[in-house]
């Protein structure tokens, strides 16, 4: 039963640090060309949006597992 306590407890602050941060950025960097020793790269920004209702739901099903963690069979 403490796994899913500690489950529950993982999955609400990740709830949480989805709520506080909405979008994460990725750098790329693309190869465009290459002529002998010469080599073109283009770099690319690509943002990534968490929808609220991702951190909702983990804080909610977080929730539930530590409820269910916290009884005794």
């Amino acid at each position: 039963m403490r796994k899913l306590m500690i489950a529950g407890l993982v999955l609400v602050a990740l709830g949480i640090v989805a709520l506080a941060v909405n979008v994460i950025p990725v750098h790329h960097q693309e190869q465009v060309a290459k002529i002998g020793a010469l080599t073109v790269n283009s770099d690319k920004e690509t943002d990534y949006i968490i929808p609220n209702y991702v951190g909702i739901g983990a804080i909610v099903v977080g929730v539930v597992l530590v409820v269910l963690g916290t009884r005794r069979a």
